[in-house]
């Protein structure tokens, strides 16, 4: 909820043929998933915190932002949280592997955890799935051109 009581939410266009739509509670980012773009013109944020994430944004995809700084709601098993805090904490174009993220939260044979994990997130692009790949440094459970397929494409280039 914001502090006025109201869920907030904000749609930013993306050069991936999809819309960011980002929901915020007033002090922390909630959801955040990839939409069908609306013919209608953006509107301005109505609170602070999402006009912060609509600016980050934007700088990430003009290539200005190595990770982003908004607070984040992670709401999931301990387990998820973990991961998905360690994801979170990956740069603009670093890349590991689901195995790295389970060492990194120290359950070094869960790596099938992880990749569920990742699959399971409720703030794309603030968690950046894409950068999280198979053991084999390529990209695994998603189709060519799906988002995240494009997510790893931009920030490859």
């Amino acid at each position: 909820m914001s502090l006025s009581g109201k869920p907030t939410r904000c749609r930013i266009s993306t050069p991936l043929g999809r819309d960011l739509l980002i929901v915020g509670n007033g002090r922390r980012i909630v959801a955040s998933n990839f939409v069908l773009p609306k013919r209608s013109p953006e509107k301005n944020p109505s609170d602070a915190l999402l006009a912060e994430a609509r600016e980050q944004v934007r700088a990430y995809f003009a290539r200005r932002l190595r990770r982003f700084h908004v607070p984040l709601a992670l709401e999931g098993t301990p387990f998820q949280v973990a991961a998905w805090r360690a994801v979170a904490a990956l740069a603009f174009g670093e890349f590991v592997s689901y195995a790295d993220v389970a060492r990194a939260i120290g359950r070094p044979l869960a790596h099938r955890g992880v990749a569920f994990a990742m699959a399971k997130s409720p703030l794309d692009l603030f968690v950046p799935a894409h950068r999280v790949l198979g053991a084999d440094g390529k990209m695994k459970g998603t189709k060519t051109g799906s988002i995240r397929a494009r997510l790893f494409a931009f920030e490859r280039r």
